[in-house]
């Protein structure tokens, strides 16, 4: 029997003596590829000791004023044996009391995985702080974030149209356009003046990348993996076309108070308020019947609209919209037992606007000697207030939860995630992840003599999609070759059912006119009227040049002569790359890429599943102390002279006994996503992406030709390595050693390939 011990929030929980707490371990499931899991555990039980109880507040007693909430999961641990075995956190399931008292409280262990959309809850993308991200609206500024040849701005603004069907000079989109349509298509062409496209068609986009970051701003946590360093990752935008016409209001700006005055008979208000964060918290005060909060606006140098958001309790509540000076109401809170709640405002505007204003925070009571109503009060006076008219992304953002977002982005590059440390995730390719394990002889742990063979539970048919698209040229891709753009299924004769990898996110078909080299795309349904698509991802291509008209603010129009693609195509070290699951010919480059969604990030793991020589194994073992704690799930275990990879781990933490459900390994123990870069015969840089293996600190790199650099090198993290290379004829090949070093001092290399 091992010593196992559970700490909540710091706090060493008693167990009982004779408990058996069994956790269950599993990152990707062969019953469901499409998601990932992490370890939870069964229902267990703690002793209603009086240890315990002090620290639930005696949770079975509902007359207890309690001082936590234990609705919420806490942050724990376990050990065995002294050594931290996994963390995450715990939920207070229930109570049993016997003959009238406490007994005991039943818990369930959540893994760090699990916890994270809990992190997230209801949260939109549209909740994030894009502060850092605000520009101004300008033509200029705007056609600069068109061209941006050296991928400078996080922010930019693809050609698709949402309001008219842009054609060029004669050429119409490729579709069946009906002839009434066709007659009444005037100023459209966007390589004369007439047509030029102006600032307001067109939505901007944000790199998904920079998303990452202000998620991991917002919640306090880290997203670590080298694939997120990435260009197949970090040229990846989201666009933001939430609404159907361009908002095009300011940020949120904050206000900065510079006094605060009370004017009270009873009640002083001074300390409700917190200038560091422009929150004021309304509380239930005695003698108290209704509680006031107002705005006021005292000065405004234009007539342009502006918008004051509410936040109660950090998330939107309301927003008020008004001109010029004015006062508004943010809202009226009558008193209630347990009142606690807080409240904060921004302000936005429709266009340059200077505002001077002031919060103002009322608490009515009755005076019962004089038996009249008194209002007490405090003034918050803000400095003067100077906005500048800027694109609001948080406005634009298209209606998605965070959570939601972020699992799409999971399921695009079958990623993982995990977490080792407090707050840090890693997130990376299934196949980064399985390349990073050890292998692991457990052969003397296990019992040999009873091992059971499944048949591998296979689909019959599996499908790989985005969201349907109203989008004409989708349609019509669709009614001409009978079936989705950019989907794939994959048929096998097996009685299994249909299984479907879907993405939340629409694949918007794009549009290159004939004898150019301008691709464009519409957001125009069926009927050719502008609609709001499901969130779009759209890849940034290298520039390409091309001639199409764009208006300037003052009238005058300019021709742009370069600008940078967006849509399905990606091209990187040399090799091109497409958000589509089908190998389709590209828009863009009119040849069919082969590195799709699917070959890149989901066939190996497929490809190992439905070899006729697979088989689900389930073994029973007893495994020790050092490899229970050590054990990760993307170790490769060896059992006699078999390689498995672990599909789902079973762990009585207190006997040592687990239940192994397995997967034979036939894949190479290096099989990530990288492919083996090309580089042209002038030479010049690639990227390589570089994961060490578990308990690996360092990874340094040789190459026979001298003439070839490494940068950095050695490397202590996972990350993206820069290879400088010569010029050379075509087909030379570059052979790179990869040497790791890990924690015990032992070393191993690996290889790959750079083709000139």
């Amino acid at each position: 029997m091992r010593k196992v011990q559970l700490y909540i929030e710091g706090n060493r929980i008693e167990l009982f003596n004779d408990e058996q707490i069994q956790v269950t371990s599993s990152i990707q499931n062969v019953q469901d590829i499409s998601k990932t899991f992490t370890d939870f555990s069964q229902g267990f039980t703690v002793p209603a000791s009086d240890v315990n109880n002090v620290f639930f507040e005696h949770w079975y007693n509902s007359d207890i004023d309690f001082t936590t909430d234990n609705n919420l999961r806490k942050d724990a641990y376990i050990e065995i044996n002294l050594t931290t075995f996994r963390k995450g956190k715990v939920q207070l399931d229930g109570a049993t009391l016997t003959n009238g008292k406490p007994s005991s409280y039943k818990l369930t262990f959540y893994g760090e995985g699990v916890t994270l959309k809990d992190t997230f809850g209801e949260d939109l993308l549209s909740d994030l702080d894009y502060t850092a991200y605000a520009h101004s609206f300008t033509a200029a500024e705007v056609l600069t974030r068109i061209e941006d040849a050296n991928n400078t701005y996080d922010v930019k603004y693809p050609l698709i149209t949402s309001n008219r069907i842009w054609q060029y000079q004669s050429i119409l989109p490729n579709a069946a356009l009906p002839n009434w349509l066709v007659n009444t298509l005037t100023n459209n062409n966007i390589h004369a003046n007439a047509g030029a496209i102006t600032k307001t068609e067109l939505f901007p986009a944000f790199r998904v990348a920079k998303i990452f970051e202000e998620i991991q701003n917002k919640y306090s946590i880290k997203f670590q993996g080298a694939f997120l360093q990435d260009e197949r990752f970090t040229d990846l935008f989201l666009w933001y076309k939430g609404k159907e016409t361009l908002v095009q209001y300011s940020n949120s700006y904050s206000l900065s108070s510079t006094s605060v005055t009370p004017t009270f008979v009873t009640y002083d208000l001074t300390n409700t308020y917190t200038s560091a964060t422009n929150t004021i918290q309304v509380q239930e005060i005695a003698g108290v019947f209704l509680h006031n909060l107002k705005y006021n606006v005292t000065s405004a140098s234009t007539a342009a609209n502006y918008y004051i958001d509410i936040y109660q309790n950090g998330n939107l509540y309301n927003t008020i919209q008004g001109s010029g000076t004015g006062t508004y109401v943010i809202d009226t809170i009558t008193q209630a037992v347990g009142l606690n709640t807080t409240y904060t405002i921004k302000i936005r505007t429709a266009g340059a606007n200077t505002i001077v204003s002031n919060w103002v925070y009322e608490v009515s009571y009755v005076n019962t000697t004089v038996g009249v109503v008194i209002i007490d009060y405090l003034t918050i006076g803000y400095a003067s207030l100077a906005m500048i008219s800027t694109i609001d992304l948080s406005a634009n953002a298209p209606v998605m939860k965070i959570a939601d977002f972020f699992s799409g982005i999971l399921k695009t590059f079958n990623m993982t995630t995990y977490s080792i440390t407090d707050g840090e995730y890693w997130v990376e390719p299934l196949d980064d992840w399985y390349s990073k394990g050890a292998v692991v002889d457990v052969s003397e742990y296990v019992d040999v003599n009873t091992i059971e063979q499944a048949r591998m539970p296979l689909y019959k048919n599996i499908t790989f999609k985005y969201q349907d698209s109203e989008s004409f040229l989708n349609k019509n891709f669709s009614q001409t070759f009978s079936r989705k753009y950019g989907d794939t299924t994959y048929q096998y004769n097996y009685d299994g059912g249909d299984f479907v990898v879907e993405l939340p996110f629409e694949n918007l078909l794009q549009q290159k006119f004939t004898g150019t080299d301008l691709q464009v795309g519409y957001s125009l349904n069926g009927e050719f009227a502008p609609y709001i698509p499901k969130p779009v991802l759209l890849y940034q291509y290298k520039n390409k040049t091309c001639s199409f008209k764009f208006h300037n603010d003052g009238g005058s129009h300019s021709t742009v002569v370069d600008y940078t693609p967006f849509g399905q195509d990606l091209l990187y070290n040399n090799t091109d790359y497409t958000l589509n699951f089908a190998p389709e010919t590209s828009t863009l480059l009119n040849y069919p890429i082969q590195n799709t969604l699917f070959a890149n990030y989901y066939f190996s793991y497929l490809y190992n599943l439905y070899n006729l020589k697979q088989r689900l194994i389930s073994v029973k073992a007893r495994l020790p102390v050092s490899l229970l704690t050590g054990l990760q799930l993307n170790d490769r275990l060896v059992i006699r002279d078999r390689r498995y990879i672990i599909n789902e781990m079973k762990t009585n933490l207190t006997t040592g006994d687990a239940e192994l459900q397995l997967i034979l390994d036939f894949r190479p123990i290096v099989n990530s996503t990288n492919p083996n870069p090309k580089v042209s015969t002038e030479g010049g840089s690639v990227k390589y992406l570089i994961n060490l293996p578990n308990n690996a600190v360092q990874a340094s790199f040789t190459c026979s030709d001298t003439d070839v650099t490494f940068s950095p090198n050695p490397m202590t993290a996972s990350g993206s390595l820069t290879i400088g290379l010569p010029s050379g004829a075509a087909g030379t090949v570059y052979t790179i050693v990869v040497t790791y070093t890990y924690l015990d001092g032992s070393t191993t290399t690996e290889t790959f390939y750079i083709i000139q």
